[in-house]
């Protein structure tokens, strides 16, 4: 697609516009299953009138399409996996074929569940199925590398045209690591910008005038490196690429919060000077961008282009048919899946929440991590080795909303709650470290915050870039965090300072932790294998992987426990910075379980609250 820089008198233009969704995680349903509730801010269903509107306007050609993580997500997809007969559609392919899909790209997460109930589950869809660089080495394709659709534009001298849109889409190849064997088998995944040079081409061959690219990764590092997993930067400068509807980790583009770079624009949305957006994830909302094309002799000119994300709503009154339509597909298996997460497990005689998760340790954390230390022990035997576990937050409300956090009540702890303490089939990997490279590990974890000014008040405390997954804990060990110093990596995980020491006074059971100690670290399959920006570790040092999910483990290691009644343990803390407080964001209710040097303030714009910590 060339780009007009100039204008043309009387040259016909039409608009194009381009509709996303990503990351839906099964989430049809304005349905909160991890926390039992009901939720306007999530959900396809929130976004299904918006779209309808948009996509009937007659004036404007629209083109709708997911990006992938559509079917694996929480219990309504796990229910779902195990009871979905061969005859029957699943809900969200059923939903997005109602909805009038164009095209669909594959996510990691799609193959969870296995290639097989892969094929079976799109096999269903009316749409297409795109992805370039997973493809299967035998038998028949889950997905196309590309497809060209034909559409009609009305230009603005009256006149009907027609465009050719290419779509193609790309997945992280580090999927093939983050999921089991078995999950993956007969799949080759390929570097995503190898791909994109060898299929754009082709794409343009079969006469695309614009072509998108669905890539589900995000926003990383601005230069290229081989098999990257967050690549859209560099994708953006494949030449024949014109927009890209991106995907994976979660975050909100544009986000006018945050300060452009050379690469990318986050108040206008775009990568490289191209149109580009990320709708977050499970149904918070939706991407648009609308493409000005000016029509000329040789071909349509993108001469113009405004991205905005529509944010999720509750119907103004009586619920529409779309609605009603949508909800009935999930219906039964939705009254189900709510029966079954209602099982208890275990009783707690304390509350479990992650409110202050990644500020201060944290109990929902702790309990997890003594389950994977255990299990850890028990596969191992006897071991020379301390046994230590990482383990990050995964409901810690930032990007992901309001009430995306764990607030467990004294009394039964459910299958629901063992969920959303890990709502992932992630095995559990048991690797060999030393203490030069758990030091480097805690300190790629720790880039979640920003550098502290001595004597300064209210300082942001949290790194608007970071996702709190990525701020991993490691329990076993007892360490300072040093936030007067410079962060050694950036949010996705780049070295930027390589002398920066922000892990100070790391200690095991008393003793100094030197470079040459070994330890084993008990962590999930997706950080032993990289994900999250964090080195991947030799196979040779993954020394056991499980059969069962951490998940699973996790709830075996609560009903044998029975009754949870421990005190948090303080792992690590933030070193002392005289005279020097920070500000960050948590949910209202937190101020129910402030401990430490942590006061509220108030509530911020958003609907959180604020909260003060003074070191």
């Amino acid at each position: 697609m060339k780009r007009s820089h100039s204008s043309i008198a009387r040259c016909p233009s039409g608009r194009l516009r381009l509709l996303e969704t990503t990351d839906l995680h099964m989430q049809l349903l304005d349905y909160d299953y991890f926390g039992d509730r009901h939720d306007p801010t999530i959900g396809l269903i929130g976004l299904a009138d918006q779209i309808a509107i948009l996509r009937n306007d007659p004036l404007v050609t629209t083109i709708l399409c997911d990006n992938g993580d559509l079917i694996q997500g929480n219990p309504l997809a796990d229910y779902l996996a195990q009871s979905l007969r061969p005859e029957q559609t699943h809900p969200m392919i059923a939903a997005l074929n109602m909805l009038g899909y164009d095209a669909m790209a594959l996510g990691n997460h799609e193959f969870d569940y296995g290639v097989e109930s892969l094929r079976a589950v799109l096999a269903k869809a009316d749409f297409k199925v795109v992805c370039a660089n997973i493809t299967p080495v035998a038998g028949e394709a889950f997905a196309t590398p590309f497809v060209v659709l034909d559409r009609d534009i009305l230009c603005d001298d009256g006149t009907h045209r027609t465009i050719k849109i290419g779509i193609t889409g790309f997945a992280p190849p580090q999927f093939e690591d983050w999921t089991s064997d078995k999950s993956h088998a007969g799949v080759r995944a390929d570097d995503i910008i190898d791909a994109a040079r060898m299929v754009v081409p082709q794409i343009k061959a079969a006469g695309a005038d614009v072509i998108v690219a669905l890539c589900h990764s995000g926003i990383g590092a601005a230069d290229y490196a081989p098999r990257m997993e967050n690549a859209a930067v560099p994708l953006a400068q494949v030449a024949g690429i014109d927009v890209l509807l991106m995907g994976h980790t979660h975050e909100m583009f544009p986000d006018p919060t945050l300060p452009a770079t050379a690469s990318v624009d986050y108040q206008h949305g775009s990568l490289h000077g191209k149109p580009a957006t990320m709708a977050g994830f499970c149904g918070q909302s939706f991407g648009v961008i609308d493409l000005v094309l000016d029509w000329q002799s040789h071909g349509w000119h993108i001469v113009g282009h405004q991205v905005q994300l529509v944010k999720a709503q509750s119907p103004n009154g009586a619920e529409s048919k779309l609605r009603k339509n949508l909800r009935a597909l999930a219906a039964e298996p939705h009254a189900a899946t709510i029966a079954q997460m209602q099982e208890p497990i275990a009783r707690t005689v304390v509350p479990i929440t992650s409110y202050f998760a990644t500020v201060q340790p944290d109990l929902s954390q702790q309990l997890l991590a003594q389950a994977m230390q255990r299990a850890v022990n028990a596969a191992l035997g006897d071991t020379p080795c301390p046994v230590l576990a990482a383990k990050s937050s995964f409901r810690f409300g930032g990007r992901s909303g309001l009430g995306h956090y764990i607030d467990i009540a004294e009394g039964p702890i459910t299958l629901r709650d063992a969920a959303a303490i890990f709502p992932f089939a992630d095995a559990l990997c048991a690797v060999r470290r030393t203490g030069k490279q758990l030091r480097l590990w805690l300190e790629r974890a720790v880039a979640h915050y920003n550098q502290m000014h001595p004597g300064e008040q209210d300082q942001p405390l949290i790194n608007a870039q970071s996702a709190a997954y990525n701020c991993d804990a490691i329990y076993g060990l007892s360490y300072l965090i040093d936030l007067t110093q410079p962060a050694r990596f950036d949010a996705h995980g780049c070295e930027i300072d390589p002398h920066a020491t922000r892990i100070v006074q790391m200690t095991y059971q008393g003793t100094t932790v030197r470079d040459d100690d070994i330890f084993i670290v008990a962590t999930n399959s997706f950080r032993a294998k990289g994900g999250g920006g964090f080195p991947k570790i030799a196979q040779e040092d993954i020394i056991h992987t499980s059969q069962q999910s951490l998940r699973d483990i996790l709830i075996a290691d609560l009903k044998a426990a029975g009754t949870v009644g421990e005190k948090v343990q303080p792992t690590w803390r933030f070193a002392p910075i005289p005279n020097t407080a920070a500000i960050f964001a948590s949910a209202p209710q937190a101020q129910d379980h402030i401990s430490g040097p942590i006061s509220h303030i108030g509530p911020d714009a958003n609907g959180f609250a604020r909260y003060r910590i003074r070191f």
